[in-house]
């Protein structure tokens, strides 16, 4: 749950989902995205930093160049782990500690008779 959780705060902000989403499209180097979303070199770095300790975003060196791909092996596991979640939270009911809703049954039935 604790990854789970991570996985969307790191996507929580609005200039790294928008880096993430680019990606989605193709591979790209740093250049690209900054021209694409017009911030400067070292706050799109920061956010891939981010992103790549997420697990979401994988680079490949060639040359001088870094270029920069989702890393769809990791966003598979995450989006499994989600599916997963709501389907145990969809399935397993809670009881109430509380007798507020014990009352509000007693009284539907109540009122039903």
């Amino acid at each position: 749950m604790k990854e789970l959780c991570s996985f969307f705060k790191v996507l929580s902000d609005e200039t790294r989902c928008k880096i993430f989403t680019l990606l989605l499209s193709r591979e790209m180097c740093v250049c690209e995205i900054v021209s694409e979303l017009g911030l400067s070199q070292s706050l799109i770095s920061h956010h891939l930093y981010h992103l790549k300790a997420a697990g979401l975003v994988k680079d490949r060196r060639e040359g001088v160049w870094i270029h920069y791909s989702i890393n769809h092996e990791k966003l598979n596991e995450y989006k499994l782990k989600f599916l997963q979640g709501l389907q145990k939270a969809a399935s397993t009911q809670i009881p109430c500690k509380f007798a507020c809703c014990d009352m509000e049954v007693a009284a539907g039935a109540k009122q039903v008779s």
